[in-house]
């Protein structure tokens, strides 16, 4: 076989021969071929982005795909323009830091920034960059963390804080005047055994008045929690029995004003999980109770809208609401506190998280001779 092949291979090696025989490699080559490839790899698969530009103008050389990713543009859209030039600086006084502290230290580490991508969405960054020279020419290598995650999770940490803080003050406020009463009142019956019973009857009766409204503004408090921590089937609903045992909780506020209270026979089919729904009625109903006419006129009315939702609402005739006031009255906790000077609080801003929890939105209106509180649900089929 030998034999066969040697006159076949002969021609080329004697032209193999002939070539110009490449050095062996260096050992300090070989080193710096295995550094740019390790180099490259890391560019090519790192996470964070990574951008090399020219020192003298800034223009971008570079850029690996996680830049691509964060930024939303493509590689011919950077490669041979800045960062300027491509409007990613959100706050321009953050590419002034950058060149300055680049002037001053040599390098940058650490700068968070504003970047603005693509989209018009901004994100977050940590900045990193170092001098870097290519083909003789001075260039930079800057690399950036985004972190726009982290910040969002900060911030709504922040905001979720802010909330437990207004949220700890408005439950104490709610809880301290029937508290304070309960308290008052017991110790005066106790110190004073010699009252009429009439007077005493009215004082155990203004006790167990708001001993119910404590248990009202516990009831919130664990709803809140519920709604907080899961979903809730979308079911169905008897309306006209959830307005009913919503008129039932309330039958000593109701007796002791002697609201008069009109409901339709019937109601708009709506979904909604019916405990929710039944504590929006009572936040509604003890609220027109409290600030309708003395004594109060209240009705109460559901209608089907044309974008396949139920509109259900508590109108009450006591005085309206001030406009700027309108777009308060359901805030988150924080917000409370103009609010609250008017005597709305606690069970309208739950009130709303409950209904949205749904899919519906609550709201108010000015209505001649009154005033209009609402909230929509999606509509059965």
């Amino acid at each position: 076989m030998d034999a066969a092949v040697t006159p076949t291979t002969r021609p080329t090696k004697s032209r193999n021969s002939q070539l110009p025989q490449l050095p062996p490699t260096s050992p300090a080559e070989e080193a710096l071929r295995l550094s740019e490839e390790k180099f490259a790899t890391a560019f090519r698969l790192s996470p964070d982005m990574i951008l090399i530009a020219t020192q003298a103008d800034g223009r971008c050389l570079d850029v690996n795909a996680a830049c691509l990713h964060h930024t939303g543009y493509t590689r011919d859209e950077i490669i041979g323009h800045t960062t300027r030039e491509l409007s990613w600086w959100n706050n321009p006084d953050d590419h002034s830091k950058l060149l300055e502290q680049f002037e001053r230290d040599g390098a940058v580490h650490g700068l968070e920034v504003e970047y603005r991508r693509k989209s018009g969405e901004i994100g977050y960054a940590v900045l990193y960059a170092e001098p870097i020279i290519i083909d003789g020419e001075p260039c930079v290598i800057a690399m950036a963390q985004d972190v726009t995650e982290y910040r969002q999770a900060q911030a709504d940490l922040q905001s979720r804080n802010n909330e437990l803080d207004a949220f700890a003050r408005t439950v104490a406020h709610d809880l301290k005047s029937p508290l304070g009463n309960i308290v008052g009142f017991g110790e005066y019956l106790q110190a004073r055994p010699d009252l009429p019973e009439t007077t005493r009857q009215d004082f155990i009766n203004t006790i167990v008045r708001n001993a119910f409204k404590m248990e009202s503004i516990i009831d919130e408090l664990r709803l809140l929690a519920k709604i907080r921590t899961g979903d809730a089937p979308l079911q169905p609903l008897d309306m006209s029995r959830l307005v009913g045992e919503a008129q039932h909780r309330l039958t000593f506020m109701i007796a002791e004003s002697s609201a008069v209270i009109a409901a339709p026979d019937h109601w708009p089919a709506a979904l909604g999980y019916g405990p929710w729904v039944k504590e929006v009625w009572i936040n509604y109903l003890d609220n027109a109770i409290k600030y309708g006419s003395q004594p109060p006129h209240i009705e109460l009315g559901g209608e089907v809208l044309a974008n396949h939702l139920v509109r259900c609402w508590v109108k009450h005739d006591g005085p309206g609401q001030p406009p700027e006031l309108e777009t308060q009255l359901f805030q988150p906790f924080p917000q409370l506190s103009t609010v609250r000077a008017t005597g709305y609080g606690l069970g309208l801003s739950i009130a709303r998280q409950v209904v949205e929890k749904m899919g519906g939105q609550v709201g108010v209106d000015n209505a001649p001779g009154g005033c209009r509180f609402w909230f929509t649900l999606p509509a059965a089929d």
